[in-house]
């Protein structure tokens, strides 16, 4: 197996790029590859609109990730608002998740 598409090698990558680059309204940062096609996938989920400073941090970080991948490799970078209360919807490796409280019932 390629290291670049391993479990640690993503994770590491992911999480060495968000840092200083984590805004408060980020909710979770995750991702996967597909080898075949050579293509990163990244997907950040907000609590709030996917727009503006936000989504400026979390592109700088999408940068740093596929800086890590030989130039032949391609970004598909999704950004998604996901308010507290919704569901989020990861794909294959979580590199961030924030902290937040369950409400009880």
């Amino acid at each position: 197996m390629d290291t670049t598409t391993s479990r640690p090698f993503l994770l590491l990558s992911l999480q060495r790029a968000l840092l200083g680059e984590i805004h408060p309204q980020l909710r979770q940062a995750s991702i996967e590859t597909d080898p075949a096609a050579k293509v990163v996938h990244l997907r950040f989920e907000y609590d709030g609109p996917a727009t503006g400073e936000p989504r400026n941090c979390c592109s700088c970080a999408a940068a740093e990730v596929l800086a890590d991948f030989d130039p032949t490799w391609k970004l598909d970078e999704q950004h998604l608002e996901a308010p507290v209360g919704h569901a989020l919807s990861a794909l294959a490796h979580v590199g961030y998740l924030r902290f937040e409280e369950r409400m009880s019932a």
